[in-house]
């Protein structure tokens, strides 16, 4: 299933980066050869469909024709989504599950298989460290997320960007597996944002090129234990600056500039129908749910927080809001 390209040269890539995906035309593991052919590192991207800046990243380097320290495989799962018309646009092919859900239970499905072949692709190469390169689905500065908090974990983030999440959540995505090194995802910030694209190749130039990447030590902001607002099966969402007739719940049209900012108890974060929280929950590790109401309230019809928090990886796509959740949060103070 995964088209294996060894050492490309950047003559036999193509130019454009939506070439380079059309040349692809369905996963692949690119490996590149490094000075010291005795260590690994792992960088997996374009994981959804829909978030193209670590493609990006990658598509300079190869035109680069640099040489990187020490071997290098690149993993693109999600080919076939970005693929489909409009080009990054699906974050995994319609009826089909998330691949990045699908690494804990892999199943016999396609996206299940794909799971499993780029673990079994990882394992036998026994990485010194992995990276999971994404963007966020809307306009957010860059953060990582782990599942652990030590030096080399940190040294892996330090490598793109100054502010972590550690998470207790599992939802089957490959930072939550275990495979023998430390492994990180890096969101580069919002999927349509040029500066994605810079944070992307910038760590990326660093992951390929430093002799050490796991003895770095830089000062990074920290939060702990997220939780997720979701919505529930079958209910309807809409973003505007008013309430809109027939939702369930209507965000408003600037949620995104909450992401990673505080969010004070004043701060409206959208409208409900009369039975509005009954469409939300909120999710905590182990995927456990939590009452909605320990969290946010609701006057005249309007959404409020309990407490001041910080939202993350909010978007303004109803279908990503539906098919995954509506933000991440934490508390803030």
């Amino acid at each position: 299933m995964i088209r294996v390209w060894s050492n490309p040269r950047p003559i036999e890539v193509a130019p454009e980066v939506n070439g380079f995906l059309q040349q692809l035309g369905g996963p692949a593991l690119i490996q590149l050869s490094g000075e010291d052919s005795t260590r690994t590192r792992v960088l997996v991207t374009l994981s959804h469909g829909n978030e193209p800046s670590g493609m990006e990243a990658v598509h300079r380097w190869l035109l680069s024709g640099e040489k990187p320290v020490v071997n290098v495989v690149v993993l693109l799962g999600a080919v076939r989504a970005a693929l489909l018309q409009p080009l990054f646009y699906y974050r995994q092919p319609p009826g089909e599950r998330d691949l990045n859900r699908c690494f804990g239970s892999p199943g016999g499905d396609e996206q299940g298989k794909l799971a499993l072949e780029m673990l079994q692709l990882i394992q036998a190469r026994q990485p010194e460290a992995l990276v999971d390169l994404h963007n966020t689905s809307g306009l957010s500065p860059p953060f990582a997320v782990t599942v652990g908090d030590t030096p080399e974990i940190r040294s892996l983030v330090s490598l793109f960007v100054q502010h972590m999440i550690v998470t207790d959540l599992r939802l089957g995505s490959l930072m939550e597996q275990s495979l023998g090194c430390p492994l990180v995802t890096i969101e580069a910030g919002g999927a349509q944002d040029e500066s994605s694209i810079l944070v992307a190749a910038r760590g990326i130039r660093r992951y390929f090129t430093a002799r050490n990447v796991l003895d770095r030590r830089g000062e990074l902001e920290t939060f702990h234990h997220p939780l997720r607002l979701e919505l529930r099966e079958h209910s309807r969402i809409g973003f505007a600056g008013r309430a809109l007739p027939g939702h369930d719940i209507t965000l408003r049209a600037d949620i995104e500039t909450f992401n990673a900012t505080p969010l004070r108890q004043k701060d409206m974060i959208g409208w409900l129908a009369a039975d509005g929280l009954s469409h939300l929950e909120v999710c905590s590790d182990a995927g456990q749910p939590r009452q909605v109401e320990e969290y946010f309230k609701v006057e005249q019809g309007r959404l409020f927080p309990l407490q001041a928090m910080r939202l993350f990886m909010a978007t303004t796509r109803p279908d990503v809001a539906a098919s995954d959740c509506l933000f991440y949060f934490v508390m803030d103070g």
